[in-house]
């Protein structure tokens, strides 16, 4: 048994010959809480395994005094049932403190997988590069299409 102790969030893992490389994470979650706009950035994959990180980061703005949530999804690379889940809850949770929740520019796997569920209608989504302010009236119900999907 080794007296090492891995630093904070840096682990290996055991590779096919028996080597050890560093065990790299597979999401991203960044958070910038202004006075009209909580901006939450998510990159990578969002599975069983980290989900609840994004509910948990959601909760800590709902405690802000921001009206609007912006989730920006663009970067997803993988986005499971529990990344819906994460976000239906983050929708309810901010309705009841009369907060808004938009989703700005979902990646092709979370329009997909939010379409799939049936729960993409049930959010604000805007597609334009800039992320939207507070009183922008770019958020809109989706309405899915049904080419290409």
């Amino acid at each position: 048994m080794s007296d090492m102790q891995p630093v904070f969030g840096c682990h290996h893992v055991p590779t096919a010959s028996g080597a050890f490389r560093p065990d790299e994470p597979i999401m991203w979650l960044s958070c910038d809480t202004g006075i009209d706009v909580t901006r939450i950035s998510v990159a990578g994959e969002v599975d069983l395994s980290n989900a609840h990180l994004l509910t948990e980061l959601v909760e800590t703005a709902v405690a802000a005094s921001a009206p609007l949530v912006v989730i920006e999804l663009s970067a997803v690379s993988f986005f499971g049932a529990y990344g819906t889940n994460a976000l239906v809850l983050a929708q309810r949770m901010l309705t009841r403190h009369g907060r808004r929740l938009i989703l700005h520019r979902p990646s092709p796997v979370v329009r997909r997988v939010l379409g799939v569920t049936g729960t993409l209608t049930a959010f604000e989504v805007v597609d334009s590069p800039a992320p939207p302010a507070v009183d922008d009236g770019w958020a809109r119900p989706v309405v899915p299409t049904h080419a290409g999907s």
